[in-house]
């Protein structure tokens, strides 16, 4: 039983796909043939969109099996399975274009094409499509008898313009919607701390952030930030940001950015420890060396052995994570 390469096929496919989508080649059939293709592609049922294209390409990819052929067999050298063929090939590449012969995975598990062959008056059929059969019927059989690979690649390419045409027709203008994906977030953010000045964008960033953050989960009511020029001690802050819930300071944030060192852990933990507070981060980027890195790691577990959780992230990471979960209204 011969078995289309199913590789060779998809590329085939595409590269057909694209001379038509480009407009690179034109109907080379008689107009008879292009009437029934276009009816049978126009057709709201599966059985027909699917099987055209289908059995074509699967002659095409390898001139030995039956056009005609639709269910694989035992003895019979013409015979093979369009069916998965079908599930293979053509249904994913329908998916990536609109669904534009319908939509189904598995075309060929419906009882139209659960028979052996493509008959002019199949027996059991509804009467409102022996047309479509006769039509089917006829394209087919002349690709079977003609067994020419250019004939073949002809009537494929005539059966994509006619699908090319359809998928046009369906296409309409969508309403374009004001919204952000977590990848555009994302690639926001970094656009703005790299043109930061003075440490002024990181804070504003984190700070929105960590305002989104409190509503959304409900963790604190208010967030609060100094200018990112302010001292510390002139402040009397437990960090650069402060979030209270019912005016109880809960977390505070230190950002920058510059690369973290183990100072800046102490500094903050003595920072939290003036405001008798166990919650609190550093934002700012990873450290560039590894043993400057694992001096930092060390430090941060051992505030956590003292009684603080200290967390340490950068401002690209921690809006990367949470976008993920704060949703559209985020």
């Amino acid at each position: 039983m011969p078995i289309p390469d199913r590789e060779r096929a998809k590329r085939l496919l595409e590269r057909h796909w694209a001379e038509v989508v480009g407009a690179r080649v034109a109907l080379d059939v008689d107009e008879e043939t292009a009437a029934r293709i276009a009816t049978l592609i126009s057709s709201e049922t599966v059985s027909f969109t699917y099987s055209l294209p289908t059995q074509l390409l699967g002659k095409l990819t390898d001139h030995r099996v039956d056009a005609l052929c639709l269910q694989s067999g035992k003895g019979e050298p013409w015979q093979w399975d369009p069916r998965s063929f079908a599930s293979s090939v053509i249904v994913p590449w329908v998916r990536d274009n609109e669904n534009v012969l319908g939509n189904s995975a598995d075309p060929y598990v419906s009882k139209p094409l659960r028979r052996p062959r493509v008959l002019p008056n199949p027996p059991n059929v509804r009467s409102n499509t022996l047309a479509l059969w006769e039509s089917l019927h006829c394209v087919l059989s002349e690709v079977q008898r003609r067994d020419d690979p250019a004939y073949t690649e002809a009537v494929f390419l005539a059966v994509l313009l006619a699908i090319y045409g359809k998928l046009k027709e369906q296409q309409f203008d969508y309403r374009v919607l004001r919204r952000a994906s977590s990848e555009h977030v994302a690639g926001l953010v970094r656009g703005i701390l790299e043109s930061s000045q003075a440490g002024e964008h990181a804070m504003s960033v984190v700070a929105a952030l960590f305002t989104v953050i409190g509503h959304r989960f409900a963790l604190w009511d208010n967030v609060h930030r100094e200018e990112s020029t302010a001292a510390d001690q002139a402040t009397g802050m437990a960090g650069d940001i402060e979030c209270r819930r019912q005016g109880r300071l809960v977390y505070a944030v230190e950002v920058k950015e510059r690369q973290t060192t183990v100072a800046d852990v102490r500094s903050f933990e003595d920072k939290l420890n003036r405001n008798s507070l166990i919650e609190g981060m550093i934002c700012a980027p990873e450290a560039r060396r590894q043993q400057e890195e694992s001096e930092i790691e060390g430090r941060l577990r051992s505030t956590w052995g003292r009684g603080i959780n200290l967390h340490h992230h950068s401002v690209e990471n921690l809006v990367d994570v949470l976008t993920s979960f704060l949703g559209e209204e985020g």
